[in-house]
């Protein structure tokens, strides 16, 4: 039988709930807990991978800054004294899986507004390409290191970073060509400029729900940064589960990017593929390889 543990406490003490007005239940990845007086439910977990916690909260704060309500709102984060695990407690949802034309324009509609550029001032952009905390994608930790070159970040950050970890020397062959000949065609200039914008950063369909109550949709597990909006995208075509209609709601407000935007989608889903090769080997390898023969066959004849 779950119990209410001392940080979850500390967590509704702070929110002005007192711990016995709480009933907790498991649920598939944490704990849902609901209040006796008012019916509201939240969402808990504790892990003892805290740097990876840290950065889920901070993603998530950062994603709710866009006032969306795309994200579970993040009532309180504690880390244990000993340092060795964190709690997180979060607005809980009843999602469904359905993907429905109208669902989908309302994720697209959301994720738009989501990533519009953010007002100066706000706590944690620097208006560069980056993240204040490390966060992770799957279990890999993502260097977040601030950049002022879009460029640069997706090539070092993302793309290099992982082909230097995986060290496998067919993916550094091909690498190698990546960074001479597509990186810099698809990455160097295009239009309109990339701005940094909050990024979900892991945005698969496993990733996104629907309110049962109210069918809006709900994002979460993320690994935000800021980037390019249409990083963003990548990993939707890596899946599926993403319909026309929801490209074609996102792209009214933030029309593709020119030239190479289908490429540039490819150089994107790249990064996930690299990721899944480095987490799992196996199949992933050979997708990620076919991308990247693809890109650098593309760009020899663009020269």
């Amino acid at each position: 039988m779950p119990t209410i543990t001392q940080p979850i406490a500390n967590i509704f003490k702070a929110a002005h709930i007192p711990a016995n007005e709480l009933s907790i239940a498991a649920s598939t990845s944490g704990f849902i807990i609901t209040h006796s007086t008012t019916g509201k439910q939240y969402f808990t977990k504790t892990d003892r991978n805290v740097p990876q916690m840290r950065g889920e909260v901070a993603s998530l704060l950062a994603m709710s800054k866009t006032s969306t309500g795309l994200v579970p709102e993040v009532l309180g984060f504690e880390v244990s004294p000993d340092g060795k695990e964190a709690t997180m407690v979060t607005q809980w949802f009843d999602l469904s899986s359905a993907r429905g034309g109208h669902t989908q324009r309302g994720l697209g509609s959301k994720l738009a507004q989501m990533h519009m550029p953010p007002p100066e001032g706000t706590e944690g952009y620097e208006g560069k390409y980056g993240f204040p905390v490390p966060t992770h994608c799957g279990a890999t930790e993502q260097d977040n290191t601030w950049e002022e070159s879009w460029e640069v970040f997706w090539r070092d950050r993302r793309l290099g970073n992982l082909v230097n970890r995986i060290g496998d020397k067919e993916i550094n062959a091909l690498w190698e060509d990546m960074k001479r000949r597509a990186v810099p065609l698809l990455l160097h200039s295009f239009s309109p400029a990339p701005q940094p914008v909050i990024l979900h950063g892991d945005l698969w369909s496993g990733n996104a729900g629907y309110d049962e109550t109210t069918s809006s949709p709900v994002i979460f597990d993320p690994a935000s940064y800021y980037g390019h909006n249409e990083a963003d995208l990548g990993i939707t075509r890596m899946f599926g589960g993403f319909s026309y209609e929801f490209y074609d709601e996102y792209h009214q407000v933030h029309p593709r990017s020119s030239p190479y935007y289908n490429e540039r989608q490819k150089l994107y889903e790249l990064y996930h593929h690299l990721n899944h090769t480095y987490m799992f080997g196996g199949s992933y390898k050979h997708g990620a390889m076919g991308i990247m023969k693809s890109l650098i066959g593309w760009a020899e004849k663009e020269e």
